[in-house]
């Protein structure tokens, strides 16, 4: 019986109940979790863990997740570590700023437990077939919704 490597998924959130109620989730579901509650020390925080995933909350004090995001990559050994933004502004702008700052998914709170697990699931899979799981050009960007913003728009 082969076993599915484990999926290491930074958090970064200063919401320290959002965060450790998504860290439980993802444990869940066999990920490997570690939440930080101080934008500040996210890069070193990942520089130690290594994380296959990073999922980012975008307003938080200090530093945004955009801000966040720049420096992570700006560290080669993060240039294809998948960065997924979590937000709760559904705009153009945002969504344009978050592109730019290197995000690879953009999700919209509250993110469904559903789209939590296939990420987690993507991630598992590519990195149990030993490919990055990175990779997709700007223009490829896969910017995901939840069903209530989907019938809103």
């Amino acid at each position: 019986m082969e076993c599915s490597p484990a999926v290491r998924v930074l958090l970064v959130d200063d919401d320290r109940d959002g965060a450790n109620s998504t860290a439980m989730l993802l444990r869940h579901f066999g990920a490997e979790v570690r939440a930080v509650y101080d934008s500040r020390l996210a890069c070193d925080e990942a520089l130690l863990f290594e994380p296959d995933l990073m999922l980012i909350d975008l307003s938080m004090p200090h530093l945004n997740g955009c801000a966040v995001a720049r420096q992570l990559r700006s560290a080669q050994q993060f240039s294809a570590t998948p960065l997924a933004v979590v937000s709760g502004h559904t705009d153009a702008e945002h969504r344009a700023a978050c592109a730019a700052a290197g995000f690879d998914e953009y999700l919209v709170k509250p993110v469904p437990l559903e789209l939590l697990v296939r990420l987690l699931e993507e991630i598992r899979t590519a990195k149990a077939r030993g490919e990055a799981a990175r990779g997709r050009s700007p223009s490829e960007i896969q910017f995901r919704f939840t069903a209530t913003e989907a019938a809103n728009q």
